[in-house]
Formats: structure tokens, sequence, C-alpha cells
């Protein structure tokens, strides 16, 4: 069959208004049983019929889910999509505002068109606590430290191989960024055989915005735009991440061997010293978000987009 391609936003909201679709989706990542699902907070990318702006999607939702370790509990599941690694900027925004409003647990989903360090095309970040007197990690219950962290499951797309095993490996292999049809990635052909429900619910609504001339314009609209995120200050963007992680490894091994006081004094020093070549990267990688908001803006695009793509604030880029 022929589906359009899940990373793009305008596929992704399709799946995500759905109820079966969602709970089948998030549920299978999660590994858990997805009661129910209330949508609290949704942007997509899409044209506007009456003013022809553009949006940036995401979606989350209050959710009532059943867990092997802890049972039936209620949280704020956080659904995140990011095509181009800019977006990264947006996820740290969010939350940090979503903490402060939120009185349930926070789970994040990311699903990523681009590649981080860890190997793996799926797997979960959650917070271990530690005894900082005996060094030994607690099995914390506590609701006040639970309201604080997260766990955060992270899907690279481009990692994912085809193997269709697990009901997890099936549901990975719809986002597999591969045999698309002719130059654009927008559609793709997939021949794997469903049988379960919710995976079959995903891929008939993924064959159907394949079929559906409306949508396919709005997905061509939004692969152009990815492409001229990523045509203006995609390299860039790479260089200077690649450039902090060598430098954050650096931070870490000196202090790995901060064994005795002399050692210490080094180190210190040394740390200071990266940090403050961090901190000029980091300015560096703020002129370049500078640089393209001042080229959209004279382009035309509006304040409100231009803020979106790139993590400036609106008086930022007014001031430009």
């Amino acid at each position: 069959m022929i589906i359009a391609n899940p990373i793009y936003d305008v596929t992704f909201k399709r799946i995500l208004e759905n109820d079966r679709a969602a709970k089948f989706l998030i549920g299978t990542i999660l590994d858990c049983e997805v009661l129910s699902l209330v949508p609290t907070t949704r942007e997509h990318i899409g044209e506007d019929k009456e003013t022809g702006k553009l949006t940036l999607f995401r979606m989350d939702f209050s959710a009532e889910i059943v867990t092997k370790e802890e049972g039936t509990k209620k949280v704020i599941i956080e659904m995140q999509k990011a095509f181009v690694l800019g977006d990264v900027y947006r996820f740290r925004k969010y939350l940090a505002f979503e903490y402060r409003k939120s009185e349930l647990p926070i789970i994040s989903i990311y699903i990523l068109g681009f590649n981080l360090s860890v190997e793996s095309p799926a797997f979960v970040a959650q917070p271990d606590y530690i005894d900082l007197l005996t060094k030994e990690k607690l099995d914390v219950k506590d609701n006040f430290v639970g309201h604080l962290t997260h766990k955060a499951y992270f899907v690279q797309t481009l990692r994912i191989k085809p193997k269709y095993n697990t009901r997890l490996e099936k549901l990975l292999s719809v986002f597999e960024q591969a045999n698309f049809i002719g130059d654009s990635s927008t559609t793709k052909i997939y021949e794997v055989e469903v049988e379960e429900p919710g995976l079959l619910e995903i891929t008939n609504i993924l064959q159907h915005v394949a079929g559906d001339r409306e949508t396919r314009e709005a997905l061509d609209k939004e692969e152009y735009y990815m492409e001229y995120i990523e045509d203006t200050f995609g390299e860039s963007e790479r260089k200077i991440t690649e450039h902090i992680k060598t430098i954050e490894k650096h931070v870490q091994t000196i202090v790995e061997k901060d064994n005795t006081i002399a050692e210490n004094k080094i180190a210190l020093s040394e740390k200071d010293n990266t940090i403050a070549e961090k901190d000029s990267t980091i300015a560096e990688k703020n002129k370049r978000f500078r640089d393209i908001a001042y080229k959209l803006k004279r382009d035309g695009m509006s304040t409100k987009e231009i803020a979106m793509l790139t993590g400036l604030s609106i008086s930022e880029i007014e001031g430009l």
C-alpha cells in the first residue's frame, strides 16, 4: 500500500486526532494500557484558510494509563515531533512552561527526524534517585518528587530498521524513513502485513492522507519549509551542536579526574575556560538564529511564525 510519511506534522496530527490510533501509538511506546486520552493543547503546521498563516504542531493529553509497575494513574502525556534539530529548543521552552502549570506527572514522547548520539531507534530516559551519603539508588514513590521529574521517550526515525517481530517494531516500521516514492519523502510504499487493530487504524489513516489531494498539497508545502530551514542553517547548526557535545564530554572527563585538591584547582580552571567557550558557541548559535529570523522577516513571514521556527521571542524579532 502507499501511505503518507507520519514524520510530517500534517500527517502526525491526523494520527493523534484519532482516539484509537493515538491510544495504540502512545500505549505501544510507553508499554502500557491507555484507558483515556483528552487533548489539552495542540499546535500544527497547516494553512489557515482565512489568514494563510502557518503554525507548528504539538499535542498534549490528560491521560489515564495502567502500567505494570504502578497500576492505574493519571498523567500528562506530552507529544512532540521534530523534523529538524532546531525544534529541540522549542521542546525546552514548552516543557518549562508545562512544569509551572501542571499538577500531574509529565511523560514526554519525542518523535525525531534526526539522530541523537544514542544508537537505539527507541529508548527511554528515566531519572534515577541517588542517596548522596551512600551513593545507593533509591526506590522513590514520592508524589512531590514525581511531579518535579519526568520520563522521556525517544523515537529516532532515521535509526529504524525493518523488523516486525514485536508490536513496537511493527509500529516503528510505519515511521521508517525508507521506500519513498519519487524524489519526495512525503509518501512511501508500506508492504508490512497488518493484523493489529490499532496499527491497522494508523495505516488506514496514512493511506487516506496519501490519496487526499488537499492534504498532499499541505504535505508538499511543509516539505518546502523544512527544506528551506535545512538549506539555510542546517549544516552550521549541526557543527555547533557537535562542538557543544565535545565540550560537554571534555567537562565530564575533567570532573571524573578530580581526585585531589591540586587536580580540582586545575580542573576548575579548565572547566571555567571550557564553559566560557561553550557560552561563546551558544552566543554564535543565537546570532545565527537572529540572522535567519531577519531574513524570514525581510521575506514577509509573520513575527509569530518566525518565533515558532527559531525559538526567538517576539520582542527579539520585532527589534531586528
